[in-house]
């Protein structure tokens, strides 16, 4: 097993202490938190460098108004980690995705799943927070 694939098995035990999981490809994991979801792929950049990329669906077919663009720039200024955009900034609607990577390879079980708590909260979040709008 690869260290890439090791690390996406960590992971996909990890985050299963945060919701449900699903295994849709061999490549990729994917977690319900509250009502978003999150699909984590494992990346190579170098030898030794493995990163761990986060993609959390947190809003879907909201309307692409001002106060929508003005309401995730500001959620997103917020967030300790990750950034929250979204999907097409010029359609009548659009999604709300958060993004993040982050270098995970050598992180022990704890701090990868701390890391990904405050990562996946914080777009729990932002999505509660879209929808009260």
């Amino acid at each position: 097993m690869t260290d890439a694939a090791a690390l996406l098995e960590r992971a996909a035990v990890i985050v299963a202490e945060l919701g449900p999981t699903d295994r849709p490809d061999a490549e990729s994991v994917v977690v319900q938190v509250g009502p978003t979801r999150a699909s984590l792929r494992v990346l190579t950049l170098a030898d030794g460098l493995d990163v761990l990329a986060v993609t959390q669906m947190v809003a879907m077919d909201l309307p692409n108004t001002p106060t929508l663009r003005d309401d995730v720039e500001t959620f997103g200024a917020q967030l300790s980690f990750g950034s929250l955009r979204r999907s097409d900034p010029t359609g009548v609607t659009t999604d709300v995705l958060q993004y993040y990577t982050f270098p995970a390879g050598r992180l022990d079980d704890l701090p990868l799943l701390t890391v990904l708590h405050i990562v996946l909260a914080a777009g729990v979040d932002a999505a509660e927070r879209l929808v009260a709008t």
